[in-house]
């Protein structure tokens, strides 16, 4: 997996664009400023999105080469994110690190998916958010983007009962329309989340 995704981000073209994806974009209303970690991050378009709106961020992927495209646009967009190399299946999550854990289109074999759930509710603070845009199972009909095996994409039913005992700020299960470079190219069928950690952080008003 590795290798496909490295040979993907070795082009010089962004794959994806360089342009943060709009739901995170929305959800960026509600974050409170803070550390705030992307993971399955690619080649850095919502990393560095963020880092210009004052957050603190690190980016962790397992392509060296989406690292180093990420390094290179935020150089261009003249802000400051830190990367990190991460493989997923055996990556240690810290304790309450983290402010937010953004997750956009990040798709996994079940195993590696209940296993980065298990880390984003330890490593989120009290009062800290999961935001995630991912495609669901019905996305296989699209073809707009996505893992082609069905069994990569997400549940929304399995994301819900995971995070049963946070906040649910935003939840939303139908189409949108994603235009991200070449990668995402029209109407699609997703699942998003905003969901708090319960705890003693202040409650951000819903913008949406």
């Amino acid at each position: 997996m590795n290798s496909k995704w490295h040979e993907r981000f070795s082009m010089d073209e962004y794959f994806y664009g360089k342009e943060p994806n709009l739901f995170l974009v929305q959800a960026t209303k509600q974050l409170p400023k803070g550390k705030i970690l992307c993971i399955a991050e690619g080649e850095g378009r919502n990393s560095v999105f963020l880092a210009s709106r004052g957050y603190d961020v690190t980016a962790w992927d397992f392509a060296q080469s989406g690292i180093e495209k990420t390094k290179r646009l935020a150089e261009d967009r003249g802000v400051i994110v830190n990367t990190e190399w991460h493989d997923l299946a055996d990556v240690a999550w810290e304790e309450e690190e983290w402010d937010a854990i953004i997750h956009i289109f990040g798709h996994f074999p079940t195993p590696i998916f209940e296993r980065t759930v298990e880390g984003i509710r330890k490593a989120l603070k009290p009062g800290g958010y999961y935001v995630s845009e991912l495609y669901t199972k019905e996305q296989i009909e699209y073809g707009t983007g996505g893992p082609k095996e069905i069994e990569n994409l997400c549940d929304p039913a399995t994301l819900l009962s995971r995070f049963s005992d946070y906040f649910i700020q935003h939840f939303y299960i139908g189409e949108v329309e994603r235009i991200e470079g070449q990668g995402h190219t029209g109407v699609a069928h997703v699942v998003q989340s905003i969901f708090r950690k319960r705890g003693s952080a202040k409650v951000e008003k819903n913008k949406f």
